[in-house]
């Protein structure tokens, strides 16, 4: 399969450098308001930026140099842009100005400022440099893939207090529970970030993912709705509470049926509303692939969306009928903003048949917009047979740690570092605890 079909004159773009305030709030509003660009994704931290360079392969990465450890690793990173003909404009901070020479010796690099600079000036800059190496390859090789992307206006959004997290796929399989299950588990047991998890699937999956029993469930809520009768639905696995959804299908269907009567008290979403009550950080929500008012109400409730999906043709369609319900297919009220909107690519190889940016580019030809990507997760048999055995692989497994810990640097940016020390432990962020008890 060709890197995309679908030809436009959209940039996808990276954004790079150290801190949320810089990213987010500085170099991204400009980008976001402009139609010619795709952001593709963002890196904080240094790791994030490297995974991030080589799973999204962008045409245009925007980057602060203070993210990197030193300047040569920082050119060594740029340099690989040369293997997609990516280019680079690169802003460096007043103490390394005498660099800049250094950084204008690099063929990828079309632009050299010095902070602080005008990001909108950096954006025009940008574009300049990728149209026209795109135009360059376009000499040599007129069949070269174009790239698509999003026309998003205004800012991303910073969304305060509980991070209310729909974990989504219309296609079965995609691995939407692991994702779910091992970001909560990472949150609450080993960054101790007050969690909940809510597993809605038919039978839910979270049991037997982490040793947890299939009673009691939330026939203990519906039964008797309301605050108080919320605690006797719970379960935990360590620091990570858990509500699980009934294993027999009459009390399933039961659930469903009271809330046909709206989204108030005794309905999903009322459940979900009861559950938040100012306590989490994050709920995180595995949502059923099967359209009912499982997943709808989860997505009123929801403040994120996170899109699971593999690097499939069949995915990628499933893929886009999420985003069309999510960006169309409910009321204005209801619907997510874009900036909260992150795609997973699951279950990758170097033998899949969409890389992360083809993936990315077929979407945004297709529905006209494409989300970010927060995580490029490896395939690996490991993950199963730790789950198998009742343990989170986000424990056990490298490669798909890295992806659960990209996710939790997208939508956590600012709690602190979660780089690996020497024994290989993740380290434990240092956060006020009254943020989240």
């Amino acid at each position: 399969m060709s890197e995309t079909s679908y030809q436009t004159n959209k940039v996808s773009v990276l954004l790079a450098g150290a801190g949320h305030e810089l990213v987010y709030y500085q170099m991204q509003p400009p980008l976001l308001s402009d139609a010619r660009f795709i952001v593709a994704g963002h890196a904080t931290q240094w790791q994030v930026l490297e995974n991030n360079v080589n799973d999204l392969h962008p045409e245009l990465l925007i980057v602060q140099t203070d993210i990197a450890p030193d300047p040569e690793a920082m050119k060594r990173l740029l340099q690989r842009l040369s293997a997609w003909n990516g280019v680079a404009v690169v802003v460096l901070p007043l103490g390394q100005k005498d660099l800049r020479g250094a950084y204008e010796g690099l063929n990828m690099v079309r632009g050299v400022f010095i902070a602080p600079v005008n990001w909108t000036e950096i954006a025009q800059a940008g574009y300049g440099a990728a149209m026209t190496a795109r135009a360059n390859m376009s000499q040599t090789a007129p069949m070269q893939q174009s790239v698509a992307g999003p026309v998003v206006g205004g800012s991303a959004a910073f969304i305060t207090g509980t991070k209310r997290i729909a974990v989504i796929s219309h296609a079965g399989g995609t691995g939407c529970s692991t994702v779910a299950e091992n970001l909560a588990y990472e949150l609450a047991a080993r960054l101790s970030i007050k969690t909940l998890l809510v597993s809605m699937g038919l039978p839910p999956s979270a049991p037997p993912h982490l040793r947890l029993r299939y009673l009691p469930n939330l026939t203990e809520y519906f039964d008797r709705p309301g605050k108080a009768s919320f605690q006797a639905a719970l379960q935990r696995r360590e620091n990570l509470e858990v509500l699980v959804a009934p294993e027999a299908s009459v009390e399933y269907m039961k659930i469903l049926e009271s809330s046909n009567r709206g989204t108030g008290e005794g309905s999903i979403n009322g459940m979900l509303i009861d559950s938040e009550d100012g306590r989490y950080a994050a709920i995180v929500m595995d949502v059923p692939s099967s359209e009912d008012l499982w997943m709808a109400h989860s997505i009123i409730f929801a403040n994120y969306a996170l899109i699971v999906a593999r690097p499939t043709l069949a995915d990628l369609a499933a893929t886009r009928h999420t985003l069309n319900l999510l960006l169309s297919g409910l009321k204005s009220e209801k619907r997510l903003a874009r900036e909260s909107i992150y795609l997973v690519l699951n279950q990758f190889t170097d033998r899949s048949g969409f890389t992360a940016r083809s993936f990315q580019d077929e979407l945004a030809g297709t529905v006209g917009w494409a989300p970010p990507i927060a995580a490029v997760i490896p395939y690996d048999l490991a993950i199963t047979q730790a789950q198998d055995q009742g343990i989170p692989p986000v424990t056990r497994v490298d490669g798909f740690a890295r992806g659960i810990r990209s996710l939790i640097g997208v939508l956590f940016p600012n709690v602190g570092s979660l780089e690996s020390n020497n024994s290989g432990q993740r380290s434990v962020l240092r956060l006020p605890k009254i943020r989240f008890t």
